[in-house]
């Protein structure tokens, strides 16, 4: 596919970033029909999505993540070029964007699709929060409060209550996150399959499980401690006894703009996550 429209969305948060997305936006000019940036926005969907092609993004991945999530139900491309600190989602260094973006301009770039979940939960009858991840959806304690009792079906059976701190629903590339903190396996990004990952459990089950990707997985609090869901790392509601979680594999996908060779996930990995003796 062509690029001819790009939009670029930046973290103001982080100090560099927006006169990064300036001189991004002045050297796009010169090379697509249409180019466009703006900030990330906390209350509301940034004016630049539209009419890309591709979307540009400046931050670390917490930044990959919210235009990803804006990003899939359009089926627009994602390009990460990382401003924060692991950068396991972006695809260039703030040094090698000039080089990254002329290979995707020119065609010489893959997609690569990576799977989301959705979550919809409820009190009885009533929507409390509806949301699509690419990291994980959590539901874990209050911030001062004691261990959860979460039980746990899946398609419609019951698997276990969980006793612990909390249980994460995650996706491949979420294996790579908050799950693999707690103990779970890391999987490949092309693979599509649910993982449970229980967070500090108490006398339940311990062992994370790794679900096929049609399955739906439905968490109920139960007892009287308040627990808390979250989205790829942000809050979304306060839940009670008897509230449900339902999550399942999303109809949408994430994608990225790729112009590293296909294996590059496994040395990423390396790179990011294997300790350094050298100082």
């Amino acid at each position: 596919m062509e690029i001819t429209k790009v939009a670029i969305l930046y973290n103001a948060r982080i100090p560099k970033a927006p006169s990064l997305a300036v001189r991004i936006e002045d050297w796009m000019a010169e090379r697509v029909d249409q180019v466009h940036r703006c900030a990330i926005e906390d209350t509301s969907e940034p004016a630049c999505l539209p009419e890309a092609d591709l979307l540009v993004t400046l931050g670390g991945d917490g930044s990959i993540l919210y235009a990803a999530r804006l990003a899939a139900p359009r089926a627009l491309l994602v390009l990460g070029i990382n401003l924060g600190r692991v950068g396991f989602l972006s695809e260039a260094a703030t040094g090698e964007w000039t080089d990254v973006l002329s290979a995707a301009l020119a065609g010489e770039h893959w997609v690569e699709e990576r799977m989301m979940i959705r979550q919809v939960s409820r009190r009885g009858e009533q929507l409390i929060a509806e949301a699509e991840a690419l990291n994980d959806v959590v539901v874990g304690r209050a911030a001062h409060g004691r261990a959860v009792h979460l039980c746990v079906e899946v398609d419609g059976g019951e698997l276990a209550t969980y006793v612990a701190d909390g249980l994460i629903v995650a996706t491949p590339t979420g294996s790579t996150a908050y799950a693999l903190a707690a103990g779970g396996p890391i999987l490949p990004p092309q693979l599509r399959n649910i993982l449970l990952v229980p967070v500090a459990p108490h006398l339940s089950m311990e062992r994370p499980i790794v679900l096929a990707e049609g399955v739906k997985v439905r968490i109920t609090v139960v007892g009287h401690r308040p627990a808390v869901l979250t989205v790829d790392g942000h809050a979304h509601a306060a839940l009670e006894n008897g509230d449900t979680v339902a999550v399942e594999a999303s109809p949408h996908v994430a994608r990225f703009a790729r112009v590293r060779e296909q294996t590059y996930f496994y040395k990423t990995l390396v790179s990011r996550l294997v300790p350094r003796n050298d100082k």
